[in-house]
């Protein structure tokens, strides 16, 4: 048994920052391998973003639409899953920027739940996935609208090509630079090449997810579009 809230308490963030450093590869919009050479790296930029978008949610402090969506073990209070939803410019389009949901509590309908909470106040969502957890999100009603980078892009409800989303700018976070300045350190010499192999990874990625894409869109099903 879960419930579903959206009263955040500093508590609570201890506790979706720790959901969110478990589940960094399908919550990060990088092709990542776990455990890999730049793990630490995509680690503190999942880390600061969902903080700082949890901080807004409870404060305010930047001022954008945003809201955290929790499911909760009702005995302990424990969150068990998250998702942060930024406003669109338009009060009934939104966009889903993180969704995880604790291992040990998979396959209980606590996505599909706090989704239907997202979906009785919006007529437009949009999200970014990767490629293995599109059948996931189709199964809840969402659609493909489109290749993100090493992400598909897909939505719920009314078409809106135009919906925009209120994001904050993490290019100069003081976290994630210093994870940067840390991982150049450790790797000397070695991390350039590192991250130039990265690179060239990711560009292969992006060309795969956009022919996925395209064969999806040509009406192909996920498991011949792979």
């Amino acid at each position: 048994m879960f419930t579903i809230t959206t009263d955040l308490n500093h508590s609570d963030i201890g506790q979706v920052l720790k959901l969110a450093r478990a589940n960094y590869v399908e919550l990060i919009s990088k092709s990542v391998r776990p455990h890999g050479p730049t793990s630490s790296l995509c680690i503190a930029q999942v880390e600061a973003e969902v903080r700082e978008y949890l901080r807004d949610a409870l404060t305010g402090c930047y001022g954008l639409p945003v809201e955290a969506v929790l499911a909760k073990e009702p005995v302990t209070g424990d969150v068990i899953g998250f998702a942060i939803v930024l406003g669109g410019n338009i009060p009934t389009d939104c966009g889903i920027n993180y969704a995880a949901v604790h291992v040990d509590h998979r396959r209980q309908g606590i996505l599909r739940e706090m989704l239907n909470h997202v979906k009785s106040r919006h007529t437009h969502i949009g999200l970014s996935c990767n490629v293995d957890k599109v059948p996931f999100y189709e199964a809840l009603g969402f659609r493909i609208t489109g290749a993100d980078l090493v992400q598909v892009a897909m939505c719920w409800g009314l078409d809106n090509p135009g919906a925009s989303m209120g994001v904050l700018d993490f290019g100069q976070n003081a976290e994630v630079n210093e994870a940067k300045d840390t991982f150049l350190r450790i790797n000397g010499q070695k991390a350039q090449s590192i991250l130039s192999k990265i690179g060239h990874i990711q560009e292969q990625r992006i060309v795969y997810v956009q022919g996925y894409v395209e064969k999806r869109q040509a009406g192909l099903s996920h498991t011949s579009a792979l």
